[in-house]
């Protein structure tokens, strides 16, 4: 039986492990402290980290998460988002 690593474990693990491993959905989770529902959420819809499946299982290369998460703007401020965003809608 597996036993169920924390949030911390799986952070960890991630930052140890060479740029081609495979982590799982739960691991995505914990590295972007949001719920299994938004990670198979954004991935059905498209605009989550890209993914590789393998038969039924879905897998996230960490080379692939560094560069979703490296794809985003940064800011210092929430009305500095807000701005951007409309910004981008205009």
């Amino acid at each position: 039986m597996k036993t169920k690593l924390s949030c911390l474990e799986l952070i960890h693990q991630y930052e140890q492990a060479p740029s081609s491993a495979l982590f799982s959905q739960e691991t995505v989770a914990a590295i972007l402290d949001c719920s299994l529902a938004m990670i198979e959420r954004d991935r059905w819809m498209g605009t989550g980290v890209p993914f590789v499946k393998i038969g039924r299982m879905v897998r996230y290369r960490k080379i692939d998460i560094d560069a979703w998460l490296g794809g985003h703007a940064l800011f210092q401020s929430t009305s500095q988002c807000v701005t951007m965003k409309r910004a981008y809608d205009e």
